[in-house]
C-alpha cells in the first residue's frame, strides 16, 4: 500500500490511497471445486463418537474463508461425515493451522466433548509438536533453547504473552530441522519466534526471506504439526496422536542432507610469544 506492504489483514484503508494488489496465475480463473472427500477419508489419524483428528494436507485453510468459492478443511470433513451418517453433522474446532501447515488437527463431533477440550486447551494440557525447516544462521542456535516474546495482534494493542521450546533436530548446509514445542496458542508464533531468531522457516512469504541469496527455494512453508498428545475429554484416557511427514517435507529434507556439508575449519594457530 503505497509502496508498502502491508502486514495485517485488517488494515484500514482510507479515502484517496493506492492499493496495489499482485494476482497468482490462474488465481481468477473460475470457480474452484473442493477437493474430493475421498481422500479426506484417508486423512484420519482418530476418530471416534466425540473425536475426529485428521492430518490436513497443506494449501487449504481450517475454516472458511473470506472468498466463498475457496475449499476449506471443516467444510469438507462436514461433508465426509454427512455422506456416511444422517442426522445433524457440526464440528467442533478448537485449533486452528495455517494455510500451508501440514498436519495433526483435532475437532470435537459431540458437544460432550467440548468443554474438556476446551479446559485442556486453556489449561496449556495438550502438548503439540511441531517440526520446521529452516533457513541456517550464521552462528547456530543451542542444541534446546526458550522463547518467551509477545505476539502482537493488529493495530498497537498490546502483544499478548507467547512461550516455545525449540530443540535443534539436524543441521544441514544451507538449513536446520527445528523442532518446536508451543506453551501457548498464539496466531503465527512458532513463525515468528523463528524469524525473529535468524531461523525463518523455508516457504515463509511473510516472515522470511523468499529469494535471498543462500536460502533454498520451498514451495510452501515448511511447518508440519507431528504429534498431539492430550486426555480425551470424555473418558479420560490418554492420546496420543502421530502423523508422518508429507512427501514434499521429506523431499525438501531429503535435498537439505544430499547437499555436502561444509568443510570443517582448520583451527586457529596460537602466535608466538
Amino acid at each position: 500500500m503505497e509502496g508498502a506492504r502491508p502486514r495485517s489483514p485488517g488494515v484500514v484503508v482510507e479515502a484517496g490511497r493506492r492499493v496495489d494488489a499482485a494476482l497468482r496465475a490462474g488465481a481468477a480463473a473460475g470457480p474452484r471445486t473442493a477437493a474430493p472427500t475421498l481422500l479426506l477419508a484417508s486423512r484420519i489419524l482418530f476418530e471416534d463418537e466425540f473425536l475426529l483428528v485428521v492430518d490436513k494436507p497443506p494449501g487449504i485453510p481450517t475454516h472458511e474463508t473470506a472468498d466463498p468459492r475457496r475449499p476449506h478443511l471443516v467444510g469438507l470433513l462436514t461433508r465426509l461425515l454427512a455422506e456416511r451418517a444422517s442426522g445433524e453433522i457440526r464440528l467442533g474446532v478448537h485449533q486452528r493451522l495455517d494455510r500451508d501447515t501440514s498436519g495433526v488437527i483435532l475437532f470435537s463431533k459431540d458437544r460432550s466433548a467440548d468443554a474438556g477440550l476446551a479446559r485442556q486447551f486453556a489449561g496449556r494440557a495438550v502438548s503439540k509438536t511441531y517440526h520446521a525447516l529452516t533457513e541456517r544462521p550464521r552462528k547456530l542456535p543451542r542444541e534446546r533453547w526458550t522463547v518467551v516474546d509477545p505476539v502482537r495482534p493488529a493495530g498497537n494493542e498490546p502483544g499478548a504473552e507467547a512461550r516455545t521450546e525449540f530443540q535443534r533436530r539436524e543441521v544441514f548446509r544451507r538449513g536446520l530441522l527445528v523442532e518446536a514445542h508451543p506453551h501457548t496458542g498464539r496466531k503465527h508464533q512458532i513463525r515468528l519466534h523463528l524469524a525473529r531468531a535468524g531461523l525463518a522457516i523455508l516457504g515463509d512469504d511473510r516472515y522470511g526471506r523468499p529469494g535471498a541469496s543462500g536460502t533454498p527455494a520451498a514451495a510452501r512453508l515448511m511447518l508440519h504439526a507431528s504429534r498431539l498428545e492430550l486426555r480425551h475429554p470424555v473418558t479420560g484416557a490418554p492420546l496420543v496422536i502421530e502423523c508422518a511427514w508429507p512427501s514434499d517435507f521429506q523431499k525438501m529434507a531429503a535435498a537439505l542432507r544430499a547437499e555436502p556439508a561444509e568443510p570443517e575449519q582448520a583451527p586457529k594457530r596460537s602466535s608466538p610469544c
